[in-house]
């Protein structure tokens, strides 16, 4: 929009004039759509949602003015602005261009890749730990391939490499590593998780799902990119829908090798949408910001772990933004009681019959949490007066 005139006007309709003056965050939330429009109210929208693992403190308000600037512009296709993201992505991660796949969200990249790796004919397995990240496992059953679930180390509800290794086999084509693992928020060290790679590299490839790794504060020592600069068959996994807080916009990433990102491309269903891509080029100079946003989630996490020491709940140690516990009656019943007053909580991602009585539950603003906090002190108590 070249026109100042008609771009003012185009902010004014949108109720959003006073960009201009350089408003934060909290004023661009209190912002109304504009005279005439109606927001229509999501199916839950007088729920608060910790059951999806958002970042409720993100985007940045820099990326929200982005997406502002970029409105206009939406009647295009996004085919150059994907290329520079891609450039940017490429120089975030010390790797080519050829090196980066992008899609619509992880989901879609998971997708991707259970398209490339199960889609022949024969016996064709996948390795995962349980629990685990349903999509890939979901994506690979469709395709006929048979999912090796191996049990979490009991003590510590970590990854059992030993374990997985063993699993491996003739047939095994994938093995899926979501680091830190959800939903139990587990992580395992980037040089025993390396050492693993380096050693099922030679017999199949492995996807290292790292959506929640950008959360820890040594989070650049504990990457497997430099395995996929070293040229294994390794396939590295982001989101800006954590830490970004652009859950929204459904842009994610992988970086792999030139020949794994040219064959995954083969499987992409569509585009990234105009305004998603640039937000997330914002984003990716707004370090500041993001610093802010994990030390928010992170004191979020600490203080609802105490609630849950208080009650008397076990849970993982989680490095996620959301944490694994226990609830001492059946999740199903608990998200029913849980919701009857407000609040939306997650599932546990694992079999019917394994983790019954365990919730995942997301870390959401201060104010999100002290109600959370109430709400679960009634439920939890009236569960235990009527056991």
């Amino acid at each position: 929009m070249s026109n100042p005139l008609a771009r003012r006007a185009w902010l004014k309709l949108a109720g959003i004039g006073v960009l201009g003056a350089g408003v934060g965050l909290p004023r661009l939330g209190a912002q109304t759509v504009g005279v005439g429009a109606v927001e229509p109210v999501p199916p839950e929208g007088k729920h608060i949602n910790l059951a999806g693992n958002e970042n409720p403190f993100g985007p940045a308000p820099a990326v929200v003015q982005a997406i502002f600037r970029a409105a206009p512009h939406s009647s295009r296709y996004p085919f150059r602005e994907e290329q520079v993201l891609k450039e940017m992505l490429a120089e975030k991660e010390g790797v080519g261009v050829e090196n980066i796949v992008l899609g619509n969200g992880c989901d879609e990249l998971l997708a991707m890749v259970a398209a490339e790796f199960f889609r022949a004919a024969g016996v064709c397995e996948l390795v995962v730990t349980e629990p685990t990240y349903f999509q890939l496992p979901d994506y690979a059953a469709k395709l006929g391939a048979i999912i090796r679930r191996v049990p979490h180390q009991t003590a510590t509800m970590r990854h059992d490499l030993r374990a997985m290794t063993a699993a491996v086999g003739d047939a095994t084509r994938l093995v899926y590593v979501c680091n830190p693992d959800n939903p139990s928020g587990t992580c395992v060290g980037g040089a025993e998780l390396a050492a693993f790679c380096r050693e099922i590299a030679p017999r199949c490839a492995v996807f290292i799902d790292e959506v929640y790794l950008e959360l820890l504060d040594d989070y650049a020592a504990q990457t497997q990119v430099p395995l996929v600069r070293a040229g294994l068959p390794v396939i590295v996994a982001r989101s800006f829908s954590k830490l970004h807080g652009m859950a929204g916009h459904r842009i994610g990433y992988a970086v792999t090798t030139p020949q794994l990102a040219a064959a995954l491309a083969r499987w992409q269903m569509t585009g990234l949408n105009f305004i998603g891509v640039a937000a997330a080029r914002a984003s990716l100079g707004e370090p500041a910001f993001l610093a802010y946003s994990t030390r928010k989630i992170r004191e979020g996490r600490v203080r609802f772990c105490a609630l849950l020491e208080e009650i008397g709940l076990g849970y993982t140690p989680s490095h996620g933004n959301f944490v694994f516990h226990q609830i001492g009656m059946p999740v199903g019943d608990y998200q029913a009681a849980m919701k009857a007053r407000g609040i939306l909580v997650g599932w546990p991602h694992s079999p019917p019959d394994a983790y019954k009585d365990w919730c995942r539950t997301s870390i959401g603003t201060e104010a999100e949490m002290a109600k959370h906090s109430v709400a679960m002190r009634e439920v939890i108590s009236t569960a235990r007066g009527k056991s």
